[in-house]
């Protein structure tokens, strides 16, 4: 039986809109017209927030947000980029708000839920901070998976206070050739280009509990950065506020 997929997609606003306008469209005018493609399942808007610095030697937080949508299987997804509205108009509507002349990271994935203590999905989310770490270049992705994945993720993540902790890993089978309706894909990864291998997402109540957490003297925030398994200089951290589209 099929498991359901996730796409996180990267981009950040037109140059000649402002970002109070970038989104409030994405949240609004975009985002009424995702919500029509049937395959779409559940869909979060993450915008960014600023004061949370990303962490020392990690590349900058150059998106204003991250569109996170889920699918049934990999075939609802290749279903909806066929279809002539996913072109004709979602594509078309992005051109709107979104800098379509920037990359535009995407990883296909699968979610590992690892803990949510004192989460409420339905409530007060908090805020969140996603975290895109890429493989150094030459590292195979279970390799790097085996060591940026750790079994004390969950006691550091409650350590840290996260009230939610969750990594999505990459889906391999056919994957390569949905990201490669809108990104360079699974050779620019190999070659140590901009893409991302993996994302974790942890939740906090509030700015300033993330921000206490991520403090550079944290020793349980570096541990969980897995320094010695990412290319840091390509990961990238992007701190966020959650809009729920479809629950």
């Amino acid at each position: 039986m099929a498991e359901p997929v996730k796409v996180h997609d990267l981009f950040a606003h037109k140059p000649d809109i402002s970002v109070e306008e970038f989104h409030r469209y994405w949240a609004s005018g975009h985002a009424e017209l995702a919500c029509t493609f049937p395959q779409i399942k559940h869909y979060v808007q993450s915008h960014r927030i600023d004061g949370v610095a990303p962490p020392a030697g990690f590349g900058p937080t150059w998106p204003d947000g991250c569109a996170e949508t889920w699918y049934d299987d990999l075939a609802s997804i290749e279903e909806m980029v066929a279809s002539p509205r996913f072109s004709a108009e979602l594509m078309v509507d992005e051109t709107r708000f979104m800098n379509l002349g920037n990359p535009r990271p995407l990883l296909v994935s699968r979610e590992a839920l690892l803990d949510e203590d004192g989460f409420e999905p339905e409530g007060e989310r908090g805020v969140k901070l996603l975290i895109f770490a890429a493989r150094p270049a030459g590292t195979g992705r279970d390799e790097f998976l085996a060591a940026w994945a750790g079994d004390d993720d969950v006691a550091l993540g409650r350590r840290l206070g996260a009230t939610r902790h969750v990594v999505w890993t990459p889906v391999t089978e056919g994957g390569v050739l949905i990201q490669n309706e809108l990104d360079a894909g699974d050779e620019q990864q190999d070659s140590g280009g901009g893409s991302y291998d993996a994302v974790r997402e942890l939740w906090w109540p509030d700015e300033a509990a993330m921000a206490a957490a991520t403090a550079a003297e944290n020793d349980d925030w570096q541990a969980l950065l897995r320094p010695a398994a990412a290319d840091a200089a390509r990961s990238m951290t992007l701190p966020a506020r959650e809009r729920v589209i479809i629950l």
